[in-house]
């Protein structure tokens, strides 16, 4: 599958090595050069570039993506503005990251397939590795 990931942070960027790990084809996005630079090498192309921006987005190979996934997680107004664009130029498939309650309930009213919020995720197992025998596992 080819994937676009939006935001290369610490979720983006980890999300998008192992997509690549996997055997997938990844073009990571952020408006961050160092971002970009310290993953370049690592993934099949990364652009730096406002994804808030509509234009910006008609650069990419949109029709060529089978997911978008918005991993923006400093601010719920970039990551809506580039969701907003993203439905705009009719891309099928996005995936977003929510910050909280309030944008995840935006996130929705938005009709996004598949709402994630990765820090949940983490809390629920490392609780299930903490309060389980196998200690070693969590070390």
């Amino acid at each position: 599958m080819k994937y676009l990931v939006i935001g290369l942070g610490n979720f983006g960027s980890t999300l998008s090595c192992k997509l690549t790990d996997m055997g997938h084809d990844v073009i990571g996005v952020d408006c961050n050069e160092h971002r970009i630079e310290e993953i370049k090498d690592r993934i099949s192309v990364a652009y730096i570039l406002d994804a808030t921006e509509k234009s910006s987005l008609k650069s990419l190979p949109l029709d060529e993506i089978d997911c978008v996934i918005v991993s923006v997680g400093q601010s719920m107004d970039c990551s809506l503005r580039t969701v907003a664009a993203l439905k705009e130029l009719n891309v099928g498939c996005i995936y977003a990251r929510a910050l909280d309650p309030t944008h995840k309930s935006i996130l929705t009213a938005m009709n996004i397939q598949k709402i994630f919020i990765p820090e949940s995720y983490a809390a629920k197992a490392f609780a299930e590795k903490f309060t389980s025998n196998n200690f070693e596992d969590l070390l």
